[in-house]
């Protein structure tokens, strides 16, 4: 399914038309994807932590991709142009942000749709309404062209991107194509002359991600409160461990998380895969639909990926069939470690052959999901091979966070304490706090 995406644009370091330019040609670039307008380029001040005025714009895409394939590409496409891990609104050679995917709401912490600073920022809705002025917000309900710009930080237009004749896209005024675009590109190298393109770094994510593999409430209510836990992954055997309705389990899952609750079909053939995936991801937002590595599961990934419902593709356990999931528009791969560690296979090495041809092709925009994961070693090891997310049972992620010279450490501070006359710190910085009111 082909749908209407408007992407932000910004850059506030180095030569940032260059930098925006190149982004717009690797998004152009992406499979199943077109960009077919672009703004103006505005010019907006510094924001919050950052020292540098900024440049934006925004792109009108039409992609198959869906939601998550989408996002995990802009995030790859932000790394290759030299983007680095820094403090949040600060300065960036050049940023991506999915402002609307066309009538899709998510809410998750890594994934928020509509983008919630759309309505809130004029540098981000009046690019916005230039290439989209009649798609409709799915929150405000109205087009973009009849919201009312927000209050805040005032932007300007500066022109259009590398000062070139820029041709009308849909002969819609104030909806721009720079020239280079609009002849569409093979996705060749579009560098400086004599320039090379460079291979694409090894990262692939910011930070692993942990998932929780269970589908009891209270471990992951215990585990949730630890501020740690990013998305839970459940199937038939989990579910039926615990007794509960299914339906009801995700669904109280998913309240909880609000973050990816991955959710198994049992049909073993597409169209019952493709049924049983439409109507789970019904259920909530947060629903990641699974289904096996087998043909069958190939084909129902295309059509549930295409519908914009992301797909964990599980029961990995060789590096060619993390390729084809990957192709067939998963979100998620999960590899099985534990279970290769059962054969005499080393199941890191299965982790390592997988990040590395992602790494390849960064555009296929699918994560690393290592899953089977027995004992807290394997999370270290999944860990340093780059893996996107670790699915770890609730009794392997406990043990993550003991350690025997940290029990000694903590009950010698205690002993040492206790010697303190007054030993109510609480206390003692209330009293301290008053007293300081007090002498003003």
């Amino acid at each position: 399914m082909t749908r209407d995406v408007v992407v932000g644009l910004g850059s506030s370091l180095g030569d940032r038309r260059l930098a925006l330019r190149a982004a717009l040609r690797a998004l152009d670039a992406l499979p199943g994807t077109e960009v077919v307008a672009v703004s103006r380029l505005w010019a907006s001040r510094a924001l919050g932590p950052a020292r540098r005025p900024f440049l934006n714009a925004a792109a009108r895409l039409r992609t198959d991709l869906a939601p998550r394939r989408l996002l995990r590409a802009c995030q790859a496409i932000e790394r290759r142009l030299g983007r680095r891990p820094a403090v949040r609104w600060g300065d960036r050679v050049v940023d991506l942000d999915l402002l609307l995917f066309g009538s899709l709401r998510r809410r998750g912490r890594d994934l928020r749709l509509p983008h919630p600073e759309l309505l809130r920022r004029s540098f981000a809705l009046l690019p916005a309404r230039e290439v989209a002025p009649e798609l409709v917000h799915p929150v405000a309900g109205r087009p973009l062209a009849a919201l009312p710009l927000p209050p805040g930080p005032p932007c300007w237009p500066v022109g259009v991107l590398d000062g070139a004749p820029m041709a009308v896209a849909g002969g819609q005024r104030g909806r721009y194509m720079p020239a280079t675009l609009a002849g569409r590109r093979t996705g060749a190298w579009n560098g400086p002359p004599g320039s090379r393109r460079e291979p694409s770094p090894p990262p692939r994510s910011r930070t692993m991600k942990i998932f929780l593999d269970t589908a009891n409430l209270d471990q992951i209510r215990e585990a949730h409160s630890w501020g740690i836990i990013d998305g839970v992954t459940t199937n038939p055997s989990l579910i039926a461990r615990e007794g509960g309705d299914f339906v009801e389990t995700i669904h109280r899952i998913c309240e909880i998380v609000q973050g990816p609750v991955s959710a198994e079909t049992v049909s073993q053939n597409a169209e019952g895969m493709i049924e049983e995936g439409r109507l789970l991801a019904r259920i909530s937002e947060h629903v990641v639909v699974k289904v096996p590595l087998s043909i069958e599961g190939l084909k129902a990934t295309r059509v549930l990926s295409d519908e914009g419902i992301d797909v964990n593709v599980t029961l990995c356990f060789q590096a060619a069939q993390a390729l084809l999931a990957a192709k067939a528009g998963a979100a998620y791969i999960s590899p099985f470690l534990g279970r290769l560690d059962d054969i005499a296979h080393e199941g890191v090495g299965l982790i390592e052959q997988i990040v590395g041809i992602y790494g390849n092709y960064p555009e296929l925009g699918t994560e690393v999901l290592a899953a089977s994961i027995r004992h807290p070693l394997h999370v270290l090891q999944v860990a340093m091979a780059g893996a996107d997310v670790a699915t770890i049972p609730f009794k392997v992620l406990a043990k993550l966070v003991e350690h025997p010279l940290t029990d000694i450490g903590n009950e010698r501070f205690l002993a040492d304490w206790a010697t303190v006359p007054d030993t109510d710190v609480a206390g003692q910085v209330r009293r301290w706090l008053a007293a300081r009111e007090e002498g003003r």
